[in-house]
């Protein structure tokens, strides 16, 4: 946890990732769905696939955030053309509902 704070202030898109999955899962501390979507975003925006997924996942399921499907599929779509099998799979499945 203490190695994500650090790379997450070096603004480490892959760190600021994964320390959002430390607060969404609470690793390390406790739960913190609003600290894990603030991470995952800044991440995303700075091209993180991961990052888009597990956004585009916070979104489609509204954990912690309102559900959006359009921004969930944004998110999987960008995390897709950077190869995430499991973003196309998901956008997949949303656009063919």
């Amino acid at each position: 946890f203490e190695l994500f704070k650090k790379s997450a202030k070096d603004v480490y898109p892959n760190g600021l990732n994964s320390l959002g999955c430390c607060y969404e899962l609470g690793i390390g501390t406790n739960i913190n769905m609003k600290k894990a979507f603030e991470l995952y975003q800044k991440s995303a925006n700075l091209g993180d696939k991961g990052a888009q997924y597990n956004l585009a996942m916070m979104y489609e399921n509204g954990k912690g955030i309102l559900k959006d499907i359009d921004k969930a599929i944004y998110w999987y779509e960008k995390s897709a053309k950077q190869g995430d099998q499991d973003a196309q799979y998901e956008l997949d499945k949303l656009k063919n509902q």
